[in-house]
């Protein structure tokens, strides 16, 4: 049968209809590649040159690079302390820090004009650890300084670490844990480790150590004393430095007075404001006793007794002036030998002094000031060279030579 066009229209057009999808066609979004969130970029491990930079960047606040002067703030208790030493034909003095949170080591350090025309003028050294002399340092890594402690070493709880360099810089001790550990300066190896602990070695807790000549050097407190004991390099125990004479044996204590780097071949211990002086040769272990003469006390026996065990005792302000006049500037102090005098750095009222005292009656020969910053003592405001501190040049032009410390040297 023919197929009639209405007839073709009733048929097609629903297929039609339903070839169109029956409505409006949708549209399909382009497909996208999804990115996958960053992951955080870990920061690169703290190194021990990253951790200098930050110490030397924070030392400089405390001392700013060329200071001439003694910053005002090193007057306050928990400053940076004030060490002396001698080095070849300088007098020279350094702030060190103390502040557990962060110890920088030495923040500043200066050569002393001892004789010449401006005695006490300050010429700025960059800052660097005092051949000999002890200093805390913190524990970062298992290391000290970059020196790293044995795999099989203990750390201590509190990483904090006490080290020193011998007087030719070429060896490194670090105490930690009761073990000294030694290392190559130069290279940084470990070469040999020891305890300070056994019999008559170290008791109390170490607050120190110190190297001079073939010896080792470990201050220790207890509460109550403060000894000092003596360690070959290599190991080997000596023991305590004892008192030579008198009614008190047993060993010699640093407290209220202060252990002391005399020369390259000398220590020495004073006791109860350098009352007395006891010098010990590293090498042979001979001891020398010095005994300064004293102005009449102005103390009961007991009162002068209830100072030296507590400060804060209880006693007539008489006696109270006598003891702060007499010993405060000399508990604490730190001195280095020449031929025939000693230069003293003196604590407490007299802190930013140097005096000059006789090797053999320890009695006080002259006064030399160091400059503050704020002016007192003869120094000059801020960073700017005091009157007391002439230009580099004419400092280094009217320096003597000689090896006396209180002529410059040693």
């Amino acid at each position: 049968m023919p197929w009639h066009p209405a007839t073709i229209i009733r048929v097609l057009g629903p297929i039609a209809l339903l070839a169109c999808g029956g409505g409006k066609k949708q549209v399909e979004e382009p497909k996208t590649d999804e990115v996958a969130p960053a992951k955080p970029v870990k920061p690169a491990p703290e190194t021990e040159e990253d951790r200098e930079k930050k110490r030397h960047a924070q030392a400089l606040a405390i001392i700013p690079d060329g200071s001439t002067c003694l910053p005002a703030e090193l007057r306050q208790p928990d400053a940076p302390k004030l060490e002396l030493a001698a080095i070849g034909s300088d007098a020279v003095v350094c702030a060190v820090d103390q502040d557990r949170s962060r110890l920088l080591g030495p923040v500043g350090c200066w050569t002393i004009e001892v004789a010449g025309g401006h005695p006490g003028a300050l010429t700025y050294q960059p800052a660097a650890p005092l051949p000999g002399r002890g200093l805390a340092v913190t524990i970062d890594d298992r290391c000290a300084r970059g020196y790293c402690l044995p795999k099989d070493a203990k750390v201590p709880a509190e990483p904090v670490a006490l080290m020193t360099w011998n007087l030719d810089n070429s060896k490194v001790a670090v105490l930690a844990a009761d073990m000294v550990h030694i290392f190559d300066a130069a290279t940084k190896a470990h070469e040999t480790s020891f305890a300070i602990r056994g019999d008559r070695a170290v008791t109390g807790d170490p607050t120190a150590i110190h190297w001079n000549g073939a010896s080792l050097f470990v201050e220790a407190n207890d509460g109550e004393t403060a000894p000092v004991w003596v360690f070959k390099a290599d190991g080997t125990l000596v023991g305590p430095i004892d008192a030579l004479g008198g009614k008190d044996k047993g060993p010699l204590s640093t407290r209220n007075g202060s252990f002391l780097l005399l020369d390259k071949g000398r220590v020495a211990i004073s006791e109860q404001g350098m009352s007395t002086l006891t010098v010990y040769e590293s090498e042979t272990g001979k001891r020398t006793k010095l005994v300064r003469k004293l102005p009449a006390t102005a103390c009961k026996k007991d009162e002068q007794d209830a100072l030296w065990r507590d400060a804060s005792a209880a006693v007539s302000p008489k006696c109270k002036d006598f003891v702060a006049k007499t010993y405060g500037h000399l508990i604490g102090a730190d001195a280095v030998a020449g031929t025939k005098n000693l230069l003293v750095l003196l604590r407490g009222p007299r802190l930013g002094e140097l005096a000059v005292i006789d090797a053999k009656t320890l009695a006080e020969r002259k006064t030399i000031k160091m400059p503050w910053c704020d002016g007192d003592g003869g120094g000059g405001g801020g960073d700017k060279a005091s009157s007391a501190a002439p230009p580099a040049r004419a400092r280094a032009a009217a320096k003597p030579k000689t090896d006396d410390p209180d002529a410059g040297g040693q």
